[in-house]
């Protein structure tokens, strides 16, 4: 397959797949709460069509309850009728009211439109074609009744009567932007609406919101589990070479990538902190290496130079634990979510760092949808070459098979973690933003305003979009340098 084909389907599943799973974790914890959730959608609006729509009903307020049948559905939300005198039709079916059809009267205000076509000019003053006086200053406008009818074939029984409660159930729906799903809960901003998530108690809503940067994080453990089961663990009594600069002592010694170290002067290495020890405190003068390699073991000779630039080490190498096969599936969970605890609390610090100068701004850049997708090129296109057939010819024998890599599982970890760390920043508009906002109510067992929080919430987002904007931007002006090692 084309290898840029196949790096747009996996790029647009795999980042439709991390938000998708975070809205799911939302979803799913605000029906076990008993939150009402009004639609949980399939990629992005505007709606495609809708899959599956959950029987609901509503409560008028003489106290008749009326089912909603899975084939009606509004074009808005139903708080847009609620409180509202309507005229209903129903069916009674066993001992059941089924709704059918709604009626009732929008008054709309409407702009009356003056045009040349229709006015006369005469020394200043307009006069429309009969004649009379045009006053240009008075106000035109008024109110225009619409009959609004929802529903296709009326019920044999009809109400007049006012809904005051509706509890329409769930909708699913496929949306026409595939990039992962929404969730919109029934009364979100809006604590007067019953049943909804803001009318829901501080330690529901903390649920609901905590759920989506968990499933996020879940997921992370179980992509970098099946990693660690595939490449194996780290055992961090060995040191293994993960990647070398070119035309660096390293390299010009012959020393590869995978290469575990056993020995140096012949004194046994044990961590990657020794083998730095011992190259910084033999600068410019060879050294013996005895690595293994495969099933064998290697003697190669390197000089680490103090010309060397710091940045580049003076062997030019990067090094971390030896990896070793795990037959253990408990055993590659643990490691799992030691990785994902490792790549969250990095995240966490990354601004502190930043701050202190330890990562430089360039290291610490976020990268927008292109950045993203210039990543997935570099892991697809690895991963691919990877698994190929190695070349060969008539007069030589098969070269051994290359051993495949795991770029671009990595890469959906990466994601889904920074996903679920990042909505957790107290930011308005984030998870972790909301999440803020019902924190006193716990403490103080007082709420903060709805209409403060919905500003706050509001500007937060114009914010965020504002920042995203630019970011995506920057991708095409100046480009980040992010290569994989």
């Amino acid at each position: 397959m084309n290898i840029s084909l196949l790096t747009g389907l996996t790029f647009i599943a795999v980042f439709a797949g991390v938000v998708f799973i975070h809205e799911l974790g939302h979803f799913l914890i605000a029906r076990l709460l008993k939150v009402e959730v009004e639609e949980f959608g399939f990629g992005l609006p505007p709606r495609m069509l809708t899959m599956w729509r959950e029987k609901g009903y509503i409560l008028l307020k003489s106290g008749r309850r009326l089912e909603i049948p899975r084939t009606f559905g509004l074009p808005f939300g139903w708080s847009t009728v609620l409180n509202r005198e309507l005229k209903l039709t129903a069916d009674q079916v066993d001992n059941l009211f089924i709704l059918r059809t709604l009626e009732w009267t929008e008054v709309v205000p409407e702009k009356k439109k003056k045009t040349i076509n229709n006015l006369l000019k005469t020394n200043e003053i307009q006069v429309d074609e009969t004649g009379r006086v045009l006053d240009l200053d008075a106000d035109t406008s008024g109110e225009t009744a619409r009959q609004m009818v929802v529903g296709v074939h009326p019920g044999s029984i009809e109400l007049t009567d006012v809904i005051a409660e509706a509890h329409p159930g769930v909708e699913l729906t496929l949306n026409w932007l595939p990039i992962g799903g929404f969730v919109r809960p029934k009364g979100e901003n809006d604590p007067s609406v019953s049943g909804g998530l803001a009318a829901s108690s501080p330690w529901t809503r903390l649920a609901v919101l905590f759920a989506g940067p968990i499933m996020n994080l879940l997921l992370g453990i179980v992509v970098f589990s099946v990693l660690f089961y595939q490449v194996g663990v780290p055992d961090f009594t060995k040191v293994q070479i993960d990647s070398i600069l070119a035309d660096s002592p390293a390299a010009q010694a012959g020393i590869q990538v995978n290469d575990v170290i056993v020995t140096v002067n012949g004194v046994l290495i044990t961590d990657s902190a020794q083998l730095r020890d011992v190259i910084y405190a033999n600068l410019d003068r060879p050294i013996v290496f005895t690595v293994r390699r495969g099933k064998e073991i290697v003697t190669l000779t390197a000089t680490p130079l103090s010309t060397r630039p710091k940045e580049q080490g003076a062997l030019g190498i990067s090094m971390g634990p030896a990896m070793v096969q795990s037959g253990s599936v408990i055993e590659a969970l643990q490691y799992g979510s030691l990785a994902v605890y490792a790549q969250a609390r990095a995240l966490v610090l990354l601004p502190a760092q930043m701050i202190r100068g330890q990562v430089s701004p360039e290291q610490g850049r976020v990268i927008g949808l292109k950045g993203i997708y210039d990543l997935f090129g570099q892991a697809v296109s690895r991963d691919v070459q990877s698994r190929a057939p190695a070349a060969t010819s008539p007069s030589a024998p098969a070269a051994s098979a290359q051993t495949p890599t795991f770029f671009t599982l990595q890469l959906i970890g990466a994601l889904t973690i920074s996903l679920g760390v990042l909505n957790l920043f107290p930011f308005p508009a984030l998870d972790g933003g909301r999440i803020l906002f019902a924190l006193p109510e716990l403490i103080l067992r007082r709420r903060i305003k709805p209409e403060y929080e919905n500003a706050i919430n509001a500007v937060g987002m114009v914010l965020l979009l504002g920042f995203m904007l630019y970011v995506n931007v920057m991708d095409f002006i100046n480009p980040a340098i992010n290569n994989l090692p």
